[in-house]
């Protein structure tokens, strides 16, 4: 029925939205009506820009931002995700599990985690409620569709959805062309990467309606075993623009295959011949006879829908109006082989076969997750001499299902088919209002002031995969202010200042283990107080230069134990008192007519703890294995899990000609703790890696123009690490032992495209 409701909803809002168009009122600035208006003298540039105005930082938002256009997102991308395709961005560290960055990948911005990073598509959140995490490798090739995205560092400025901890990043998806126009594409490269994808759109015809498409398809084997993708990505928007209005119906379908990828390979096996760096231990079990094989299904699967509808309207000179409705639906599992598990682990009896009882057996297990997430939102501003407001507003609405079945048990007397022994149902509601206000006190200097309210209601029911109660109901009402100014120097220049309060609600996996009793202290909500102080220069030749300060004072902050679950989730824990400091530097400079570009940007931060207290697992012997509860170990001060302390980046861009261009970019990453305790045995080393990429655009053809792009990843072939995880196990007489995963990163990889466009 809410599904119906929603359905309805979008059709209504959009039937409003089109009476407005019509209507006598919305047109009496103009002497045409709408559908007379020619294609040509539509503003749709600007009409864009409103879509996502209301949560986007402008020229004189006293906060750190980059904007990334989609010719840079071209230039960076094929087939990658798109936390591979941002790595030049300040203080942006990327990874990925199946080291091409086609797979699973994930960034981090100034050291904080995805699931502390806001995500919205054109305006409405894209953040799983419940992980807080946005799994790219669930919208494969999405970079293909956006027009522009913007990254805003630090707690930046009031936004929907998920409470941005460490950064917020705003995409915009593809708008309509002024004429119509096709593309199609092909890629291929190393280790069986293969992408193909095709466009096409009307171009904005002359009653103002325009409808885009594209679908694109990604397969690979990936870099390690079990590594592989199968991806499918379709695109299509339906819009509607007059001189004052877009309208727009945009639908979003990602379905992704990929092998399991998540636990890791040790050192001592990436150094062994008989395993090495590509082995992957996902879905290994041994036969009768002490074989080792490999289950051949041992895959993630998820099917992403995203539908949205969005309106922007001038509704005079100085009123603007945006309003949304989204929906996504989520559904998808993981499926692996477990060997020599116990019955009662499932809550099943012991089997009797053939006289013979089996306490354990081989399983096949499946985790599956259904759910469903309902956005409304609505924004207005207000612009008039010296000052803007804008006000928002969004509703949210999560149903959540987490239940697991085990479709082939090799031990089987008397369980049913696809048996499931676990559900768990969790629904999730959120109210987030905000206003901003803008004041241009004097010719030079303006003020910025921000206050955010939200409202969290999150409960979860029934038994978890443990077999244990997992019930649990939590309210949050938080209250996020933000202050900053902003003095031009001049017309190239400016220095702004702000403070910033950022708060939010722990994670579904933090929570769970509060439930069960099973933690030393339950999880608690994190606040921070942001600091930013910060220079700008930009010249007329197109020089640029930034210098921005940093100060993220942590209470509570959440920080990554190291630990994964067995799902591969990053296991959080509260630290009392924390912070995160540093400098980011950025540099652009044209030189010889703009035929060459340097770009280049550096980030150097002390993230520390406090007076750290670490907490282990302690077992009896190594032999037994006889859990005898937790041990407490104090370390002082430290530094934060996953937080390099020097982050870099490089590029040179030669483009003698509109047609070719040539990129050489170098990123560095410092050195990495995998936990909290500053424990270089259970560290990353730095890395530095290069990436070259080509393009040249053929003259015109008959068919259209077409354009070659050869991109070599890890130029200089490093065997490089850029992402793991640690545990310690400690034991009655003293001792501890380490568990630790390394995530290796491809050597030198190609990769080819070929686009037509026309």
């Amino acid at each position: 029925m809410k599904k119906v409701f929603f359905l309805y909803m979008l059709i209504g809002l959009s039937a409003t939205g089109y009476q407005l168009a019509a209507s006598p009122d919305a047109a009496s600035s103009r002497k045409k009506d709408a559908y007379e208006v020619s294609p040509d003298s539509l503003n749709h540039i600007q009409l864009e820009e409103l879509v996502v105005s209301s949560t986007r930082a402008g020229s004189k938002t006293p906060v750190s931002y980059s904007n990334i256009s989609a010719l840079d997102i071209k230039k960076q991308n094929v087939a990658r995700n798109i936390p591979a395709i941002l790595q030049s961005t300040p203080s942006l560290v990327s990874f990925t599990e199946d080291g091409l960055g086609v797979g699973n990948t994930y960034f981090r911005i100034r050291g904080t985690d995805a699931t502390r990073i806001n995500v919205t598509l054109n305006g409405m959140p894209l953040n799983n409620p419940e992980s807080q995490e946005v799994f790219w490798v669930n919208l494969p090739d999405l970079s293909n569709s956006l027009q522009n995205i913007q990254i805003q560092r630090g707690v930046g400025t009031s936004t929907n959805g998920s409470a941005a901890f460490g950064a917020s990043i705003s995409l915009q998806t593809t708008g309509a062309r002024s004429e119509s126009y096709g593309e199609a594409s092909t890629a291929v490269g190393s280790y069986g990467t293969f992408l193909s994808h095709i466009a096409a759109g009307t171009g904005i015809l002359e009653n103002g309606l325009s409808f885009d498409a594209r679908f694109s398809r990604v397969l690979g084997d990936g870099y390690v075993r079990n590594g592989s993708v199968d991806h499918t990505n379709f695109y299509a928007v339906l819009s509607h623009y007059t001189n004052r209005q877009l309208i727009r119906l945009t639908y979003l379908k990602g379905v992704q295959h990929t092998g399991i990828t998540w636990e890791g390979v040790s050192e001592e096996q990436m150094k062994d011949p008989q395993y090495g760096r590509r082995y992957n231990p996902a879905g290994e079990y041994t036969d009768v006879a002490g074989n080792r094989l490999y289950y051949d299904n041992e895959t993630d699967n998820y099917d992403s829908d995203i539908l949205q509808l969005t309106i922007s309207r001038e509704l005079s000179n100085f009123l603007v109006l945006n309003g949304g409705l989204s929906y996504h639906h989520g559904y998808g599992y993981y499926e692996n082989y477990r060997e020599d598990n116990k019955f009662s682990d499932f809550g099943l009896p012991s089997q009797i076969i053939n006289g013979v009882t089996y306490d354990e057996s081989d399983f096949i297990r499946r985790k599956l997750m259904e759910n469903d997430f309902y956005v409304v939102n609505l924004g207005l501003s207000y612009t008039r001499s010296r000052i803007k407001l804008t006000f928002g507003g969004m509703y949210s609405w999560y149903d959540g299902n987490h239940f697991g079945r085990l479709p082939w048990i090799k031990f089987n007397q008397s369980i049913a088919d696809d048996y499931e022994w676990y559900r768990n149902v969790g629904k999730k509601t959120e109210v987030n209002l905000f206003a901003k206000a803008d004041y241009q006190l004097n010719e030079l200097t303006s003020l910025f002031g921000d206050l955010q309210y939200r409202t969290i209601n999150y409960r979860f029911t029934g038994i978890d995969d443990d077999m244990m109660d997992l019930t649990g109901k939590f309210n949050y009402h938080f209250l996020n202010p933000k202050v900053g100014v902003n003095v031009n120097l001049n017309e190239k220049s400016r220095v702004y200042a702000s403070a910033a309060v950022g708060q939010r609600e722990p994670l579904r996996t933090d929570l769970k283990d509060g439930i069960k009793g099973e933690s030393v202290s339950p999880i608690q909500p994190e606040r921070m107080i942001d600091y930013e102080l910060g220079y700008q220069y930009r010249s007329d030749e197109g020089v640029q230069l930034g210098a921005n300060l940093y100060y993220m004072d942590y209470h509570n902050q959440m920080v990554q134990t190291g630990k994964l679950n067995d799902v591969g989730y990053k296991l959080m824990e509260n630290v009392k008192k924390s912070y995160r400091a540093g400098l980011e530097i950025e540099a652009a400079v044209p030189l010889w007519d703009n035929k060459i570009r340097i770009d280049a940007n550096a980030t150097f931060s002390k993230n520390k703890i406090i007076d750290y207290v670490a907490w282990f697992d302690q077992y009896d012997n190594q032999n037994d294995w006889g859990w005898v509860g937790q041990v407490s170990k104090e370390y002082g001060t430290t530094d934060i899990s996953f937080s390099p302390n020097v982050i870099s980046a490089a590029g040179i861009t030669w483009q003698p000609t509109s047609a070719l261009y040539v990129n050489l970019m170098g990123k560095y990453v410092g050195k990495q703790y995998m936990d909290n305790t500053s424990d270089v045995t259970k560290s990353i080393d730095s890395y530095f890696v290069s990436n070259l990429s080509a393009g040249y655009t053929f003259k015109k053809s008959a068919i259209g123009f077409f354009n070659l792009q050869v991109f070599v990843n890890n130029l200089f072939n490093r065997e490089y690490v850029a992402n793991g995880w640690a545990a310690t196990d400690t034991f009655a007489d003293g001792s501890s032992i380490h568990w630790i995963g390394y995530y290796p990163q491809a050597t030198r990889n190609y990769m080819m495209r070929l686009t037509l466009s026309f």
